[in-house]
């Protein structure tokens, strides 16, 4: 699936464009272009849980703190009630 997008380009730029690339091989080539020079989101993703699990794994003390906090003033055996919760959320 592709979409099309509509860009600006200063017109000294654009006539460049049009003639260094022909016309059929426009698309691929700013294609090629982005994709070389976008970030990889997924990628710096990825990076980003690494260095957390190595925080982590060198941090135990912290992980432990952490569940507590999240933990903190709730009964872990209490059920989920939505009655309960929007009864709440009325007050």
């Amino acid at each position: 699936m592709t979409t099309q997008v509509l860009i600006r380009l200063p017109t000294e730029v654009a006539r460049r464009f049009r003639n260094a690339i022909p016309a059929r091989q426009r698309s691929e080539f700013v294609r090629k272009l982005l994709e070389e020079n976008l970030p990889n989101v997924d990628e710096h993703m990825y990076e980003l849980a690494l260095q957390a699990e190595a925080f982590d794994r060198a941090n135990p003390q912290e992980v432990s703190e952490l569940d507590a906090t999240l933990m903190d003033g709730l009964d872990p055996n209490e059920t989920f009630d939505n009655a309960k919760l929007l009864a709440l959320c009325q007050k």
